[in-house]
């Protein structure tokens, strides 16, 4: 396992959970509320660059193979959210729970198959 992209999909779920939204202008990564718990914020600033990166390039699940089922929870988190009527744009605290989730099962999935060969 990744424990690189394990800890980035923990932390976009938490992040997403505690009601935070992210944005990015130029390389530098936004946030509000202003105001985080200082573990949030610590781990925050450990997965910035990260963080900027994904939020700039986007994140779109593969379709292929065990990617499937990321595929599904991506899709049906944020059809959840746009259903009541939540912001589902990239950075809006729902799309962190769909992408964090989502990653989290790539991650799983990957492990159970590299540890089966």
């Amino acid at each position: 396992m990744n424990p690189d992209t394990h800890e980035l999909a923990l932390l976009l779920v938490d992040l997403g959970g505690a009601g935070v939204e992210l944005a990015t202008r130029a390389d530098r990564l936004r946030y509000r509320p202003m105001t985080l718990p200082p573990d949030l914020s610590a781990r925050l600033r450990l997965n910035c660059a990260a963080l900027v990166t994904l939020l700039r390039a986007g994140y779109v699940p593969d379709a292929s193979g065990a990617d499937g089922e990321a595929v599904y929870v991506y899709g049906e988190r944020l059809g959840i959210a746009d259903d009541l009527g939540m912001p589902t744009h990239p950075g809006s605290p729902a799309w962190l729970v769909a992408v964090g989730e989502s990653m989290a099962i790539r991650v799983d999935a990957r492990t159970i198959e590299s540890v089966a060969q």
